[in-house]
């Protein structure tokens, strides 16, 4: 879900998902409140977990030998990302195993794929994960690729070249707008991002 919606907003698509675990910041939590009080469990990544939260090791640091058995099924849903709303209110698109497997696989799996990633590569991942466009082609394309990935929480072009000059970024997921930052300007050429051999535009058209 996107933290910057409304308190409501965010309830009403949790309520909808049936949501039982909620995994965010700690700055956000308070948007929560609602949620906490219908046995919803909220798991913060950063900070010591404020009153009625658990912190983020509960999971990371819990025996896996003790997890119950779940039978996954190919078209069982995995995912429930929201539409942007455009047309009209959010809707959850549900999102099956075999169809984000398949759309990963022909993403960077063979000797043809659409995206040329390989496990050496660290990949910039500065749009949000609530976006389709981040979450598959971003994310789920690096893990299957065993790539690193460098994940911005907001974008400032400043600190995205120091980053991409720092952990040497091979690939660049962006949209038009990054673009259009990246070659109007003057303080790019400060920065050594040679490292960087592709460079991806998505989610809107890019103009000449």
């Amino acid at each position: 879900a996107n933290p910057f919606y409304k308190p409501g907003e965010i309830a009403k698509q949790a309520k909808a998902a049936d949501a039982r675990i909620i995994v965010t910041q700690a700055a956000y939590v308070e948007k929560l409140a609602d949620l906490q009080s219908h046995d919803v469990l909220v798991i913060t990544i950063d900070d010591a977990p404020k009153e009625g939260c658990k912190h983020i090791s509960v999971l990371t640091e819990a025996d896996e030998t003790q997890c119950p058995a779940v039978k996954i099924h190919p078209d069982d849903v995995v995912a429930l990302p929201y539409s942007s709303g455009t047309t009209g209110l959010p809707k959850g698109v549900m999102l099956t195993h075999k169809g984000l497997v398949s759309s990963v696989a022909q993403q960077v799996d063979g000797e043809n794929p659409n995206l040329y990633f390989h496990s050496e590569d660290v990949i910039l991942c500065v749009l949000p994960l609530f976006h389709i466009y981040s979450l598959n082609s971003v994310l789920l394309c690096a893990l299957r690729a065993g790539a690193a990935t460098l994940i911005m929480q907001k974008f400032n072009l400043t600190t995205c070249l120091e980053l991409m000059q720092k952990y040497k970024v091979t690939v660049a997921p962006i949209v038009p707008p990054i673009v259009l930052d990246i070659t109007k300007s003057p303080i790019v050429s400060q920065y050594d991002v040679s490292s960087v051999r592709i460079i991806m535009s998505g989610a809107a058209p890019l103009g000449k």
